[in-house]
């Protein structure tokens, strides 16, 4: 067995193949360049490393039990059952502590750009356009290669993201037919945005408490890391229900849930909390952090240590904050609010896209989307804050604009704006999906970096033990969110609320497919091959 293997290790590093792509539309194929030869790369060699571990365990492999038997007996194929039994066995590995199968194949989702730059890492790719007319590349990508994807965008185009993730080249290709990036950034929203509801946001501001957002970033640095595939991933998101939920403070108009009905998320959920609206609960106003955190490092293994502070523990610490004044104030919108914790932005935007897939596909009328993915870093001469320019809806960053200048330029704050390419953080998630979603973005240093982002360093001692500088994104927050969602013209008349029969009218307001039951209550794109 070892001799076959290395004569075809052999063989195969010393012929340039031309790979042919079939994609899952009307059969057309596109003709790959050459990749050429592999024997130099140190990625191959990690390759051939593995395939001969695999190949020395293939004499055991009809005596293996347990983790390893579940991954070995399940054929690897892109699509049908077999697939979706193997993503069954991935969650079971997940819940044994083990990895998943590192040669399972992730369809990928990227810019011709960053394929570019990866393409040796690729196989079966095939050009296809956004509805803006941007080219992107779907490419099938073995899981352990993730990483090395991710250091590639990290290192040389200087960038988090950069990719969408699925499980299924089926789910990848309908994904990029159903995109609506050109609706989203063009249309006018249809919410009107304005600033009138100061006498709200004002109250708000001088509320924001340093001290909670460094309490909730140490609480989700403690834990080992809150990778997608780890038992810590799983268990910190429901830490982070749990903490919402009692800011919720007997409210019966309010609820959280645990959204699960993501193909590719593992074992970890996304968290959702949502106050329904009173006068327009059919509006639905979303702000959103992903909960997960990785270390670049050592990503495929499931007790690597990511602390995540910065990314992203300050943009939920930020949300949690923003969603304890408004509770603490007895504030009840005129349209329904969502916060929201996404899963496994790290690896794909997986819980993101999931979500804002399964709400344009309900109908769901997402009226505003405000993005907090890093807050809490800032060194050197820079501004405090930064508009992302790229892949978000026009009319909602100007309104961003207007609200920093209504709300935190008086405060001596000042801002600017960055373009982080495709797919960056989930606010793209929502873009795709053609929802108006725009994103305030840490300052980082002069470089717009965070030098220890992905790494044992992301902690609250490389920022100074300190959470100063995610107060000023909580405070932005709460003014987005009483400024888009507005007060209810109920409790500023400090008239009764109406009663509950009225406010569960709304059928897209119903729970999405895949949302494990609440907590009890208080109370077609153009193709073209590869040159």
């Amino acid at each position: 067995m070892k001799r076959l293997l290395g004569a075809f290790m052999v063989l195969a590093a010393s012929v340039p193949m031309a790979m042919l792509a079939r994609s899952s539309v009307r059969g057309f194929a596109v003709a790959l360049p050459p990749i050429g030869p592999v024997s130099a790369s140190p990625m191959q060699a990690r390759e051939g490393k593995i395939a001969t571990r695999l190949a020395r365990a293939a004499a055991s492999d009809r005596n293996m039990t347990g983790a390893d038997g579940l991954r070995k007996r399940m054929p690897l194929q892109s699509g049908g059952a077999s697939f979706h039994a193997r993503s069954g066995i991935d969650r079971q590995l997940a819940a044994l502590g083990q990895p998943e199968d590192p040669f399972a194949p992730v369809y990928v989702v990227t810019s011709r750009k960053t394929y570019d730059g990866i393409r040796h890492l690729a196989r079966t790719s095939v050009v296809r356009r956004d509805s803006i007319g941007n080219q992107l590349v779907l490419s099938e990508i073995p899981e352990h290669q993730l990483d090395a994807l991710v250091g590639y965008i990290h290192e040389r185009e200087r960038r988090c993201g950069g990719y969408f993730a699925f499980d299924t080249r089926e789910r990848a290709e309908a994904f990029i037919r159903a995109d609506r990036s050109r609706q989203a950034i063009q249309q006018s929203t249809l919410a009107g945005y304005s600033l009138d509801n100061q006498d709200t946001v004002d109250a708000w501001l001088p509320q924001v408490s340093e001290q909670n957002i460094y309490d909730t970033i140490n609480q989700l640095q403690a834990y080992q890391n809150r990778y997608y595939a780890s038992a810590t991933g799983k268990s910190s998101a429901e830490w982070i229900r749990r903490h919402w939920q009692a800011l919720a403070a007997g409210r019966a108009d309010v609820s959280t849930e645990l959204f699960t009905a993501c193909a590719n998320c593992s074992t970890q959920p996304s968290v959702i909390l949502t106050i329904r609206g009173i006068e327009l609960p059919n509006e639905v106003v979303v702000l959103g952090g992903h909960l997960d955190s990785i270390n670049a490092s050592d990503r495929n293994n499931l007790a690597q240590r990511a602390p995540g502070a910065d990314d992203d523990a300050s943009g939920i610490a930020t949300l949690t904050e923003v969603l304890r004044v408004a509770m603490a104030s007895g504030w009840h919108p005129k349209r329904t609010v969502k916060f929201m914790g996404y899963a496994a932005e790290e690896v794909g935007l997986r819980g993101s896209a999931a979500i804002a897939q399964s709400f344009r596909n309900a109908g769901t009328n997402v009226v505003g989307v405000l993005q907090l993915d890093m807050t809490n870093y800032k060194s050197g001469a820079v501004t405090d804050m930064k508009l992302i320019s790229d892949y978000s809806n026009t009319d909602l960053k100007a309104f961003f604009v207007q609200l920093f200048d209504g709300y935190l330029a008086p405060r001596g704050f000042t801002r600017s704006a960055v373009a982080c390419g495709y797919a960056c953080s989930d606010h793209a998630s929502w873009t795709a999906a053609g929802y108006p979603a725009a994103m305030m973005f840490e300052a980082g240093d002069p470089n717009g970096d965070f030098p220890y982002i992905h790494t044992t360093l992301d902690t609250l001692s490389t920022m100074g033990e300190s959470a100063r500088n995610s107060v000023k994104f909580a405070q932005f927050g709460l003014a987005f969110l009483g400024e888009t969602a507005k007060t209810s013209l109920w409790a500023t008349a400090d008239c009764r609320l109406p009663p509950r029969a009225s406010l569960a009218a709304s059928a897209n307001l119903q729970a999405s497919p895949g949302l494990i039951s609440p907590l009890p209550r208080t109370g077609s794109h153009p193709r073209s091959s590869l040159p």
